[in-house]
């Protein structure tokens, strides 16, 4: 597989293994990036030139990179419940239901959305790569609502542009336990890969910068004197695990989260109360607006209806 990048303001003078690792995705670590610069694979554009991982890049210098073929998962279409709220002849809005992956892991043999989606639709883009037909943008595993599929290549490239850029406005639910201190805010901290719990993201000086945009809708004092408070979220990055690592760094975690809260399983019926509601964007191949919502979930109206009892 073989791609170029280009470098942005945000990460000039980064690293070049750094860099590169903001665009291979979370199963590829850094260590990889360094043996695949070694191997001559990492080449700096327009002559090819071949640097090492401690070079420091700058704005507007591209990058050509050939990754190593894998070795091949084959992916079994599997009939699944996949709600299709929109289909366009380049791509699908779909819902994604709480409790599937997007797609397996390195090794991973579990059933994942792609399974589905290829027992639906017999063409999907490649772009990107094999074990990944389809997929342009993730949901955490917990986490239902809106998802964006890519039919083909064109629809890959073009939406993946998109979400590089923050063109593609996204709009979240969640019940938090508690409530922040200010009733709307903007957060902008930098999140990472946790030192020691891989499986968790953390707030780190050395992450990649997020933000996410909030405000407070109702908030529930219980018969216990316990605090539940539902939020509209707006996100302006896509960091893995953004939403939930931003309220749990300040204090009131999402409702039902098993990694970033010690309450999940009081409220595992439930389920996380994270919920990916809005889309909305300009299809630039067409210049279409695209913009589609889903209503609440039912996990969100039964927490809702008990919450102030407990």
């Amino acid at each position: 597989m073989n791609f170029q990048v280009e470098v942005t303001k945000e990460f000039d003078r980064y690293r070049l293994d750094r860099f590169l690792a903001q665009f291979t995705g979370d199963d590829v670590s850094r260590s990889m990036i360094q043996k695949w610069i070694r191997l001559g694979n990492v080449a700096k554009l327009p002559d090819k030139k071949v640097v090492k991982s401690s070079y420091v890049v700058n704005e507007g210098e591209s990058f050509h990179i050939t990754i190593p073929p894998k070795k091949k998962i084959l992916l079994q279409p599997i009939k699944m419940d996949i709600p299709i709220v929109r289909e366009y002849p380049d791509f699908l809005l779909i819902h994604k239901p709480a409790g599937i992956a997007c797609h397996a892991g390195p090794g991973d043999s579990q059933v994942s959305l792609v399974n589905g989606l290829l027992y639906h639709f017999q063409s999907l883009s490649a772009q990107g790569g094999e074990e990944r037909p389809g997929i342009v943008h993730r949901l955490d595993k917990p986490t239902s609502g809106l998802m964006l599929v890519a039919k083909n290549d064109r629809a890959h490239i073009a939406l993946s542009s998109l979400f590089q850029k923050g063109k593609i406005y996204k709009r979240y639910y969640a019940w938090l336990l508690q409530a922040p201190r200010e009733t709307s805010g903007r957060v902008e901290l930098p999140i990472g890969r946790h030192k020691t719990e891989r499986l968790k993201m953390c707030i780190r000086n050395d992450g990649r910068m997020a933000i996410t945009n909030y405000k407070v809708l109702r908030s529930i004092a219980s018969r216990k004197n316990r605090y539940y408070s539902l939020v509209e979220v707006e996100i302006e990055t896509g960091r893995t695990h953004q939403i939930r690592v931003h309220f749990q760094n300040m204090g009131c975690p999402v409702v039902g989260d098993n990694l970033y809260s010690n309450s999940s399983e009081e409220f595992s019926k439930f389920g996380l109360l994270l919920f990916a509601q809005k889309l909305s964007f300009v299809y630039p191949p067409t210049g279409e607006k695209v913009e589609a919502e889903l209503p609440f979930p039912e996990n969100f109206l039964q927490f809702e209806k008990i919450a102030e009892f407990k």
